[in-house]
């Protein structure tokens, strides 16, 4: 019985774990900045930090340098080519379909559970002239509110506010983005693993 309750009692620990949103947070002015928050965690995930070189020894140095010395560098066929090789074109093109299919049921399906608590976009429209900035702001206009539209139906969008203008008597365009979004991670394994389930099979039907 003791062991029966340790073992309910961590399962409900990690299903209360899994309850709790992972908050995700976009930011765009001048660069591209995404966040990730997870109880007290937090990640960056945009921009990625700059890798440091490894330092090679002495001896590997050495090794790789006779290496391009004694060995002309080996064409590596593409992936692409070999696949089409193995599969043929019908076969590239059902591959295709089929990670498409993957890929979209899992946007789809991760909308349904997505909260979008906020959603703040500004722009300024610039042109080379007044007609052409005119042209761009409609074009702009014709694609952010339809956008924004699906995305109110498609994901729960509590605020949101789009502020877009023509820029007539400014030197450049510019634009910000910023977005505070939320999903349990218990809808992210319902949903991800029966993708990995397919992708496995897709992957083990393409190697025989």
């Amino acid at each position: 019985m003791i062991a029966l309750r340790i073992i309910l009692i961590i399962i409900a620990v990690i299903l209360i774990l899994l309850m709790c949103p992972l908050r995700v947070f976009v930011f765009y002015s001048d660069e591209l900045r995404v966040k990730l928050g997870w109880l007290f965690l937090r990640f960056t995930v945009a921009p990625a930090p700059p890798e440091k070189p490894k330092k090679k020894k002495p001896e590997q140095k050495k090794k790789e340098q006779e290496e391009k010395t004694d060995k002309p560098p080996a064409k590596k066929e593409s992936t692409v080519k070999k696949l089409i090789k193995d599969q043929g074109i019908e076969g590239m093109l059902e591959l295709i379909g089929e990670i498409l299919r993957i890929v979209t049921d899992v946007l789809r399906k991760t909308a349904k559970y997505l909260v979008i608590n906020r959603l703040d976009i500004k722009a300024v429209i610039v042109g080379e002239d007044s007609a052409d900035t005119a042209i761009k702001y409609g074009y702009v206009c014709s694609g952010v509110y339809p956008a924004v539209g699906a995305l109110a139906n498609s994901a729960k969008l509590k605020k949101h506010s789009e502020d877009i203008t023509a820029g007539f008597l400014s030197e450049k365009s510019a634009a910000e983005l910023y977005m505070k979004a939320s999903i349990r991670p218990i809808f992210l394994l319902v949903i991800l693993v029966p993708a990995a389930v397919r992708g496995i099979r897709l992957l083990l039907k393409i190697k025989k």
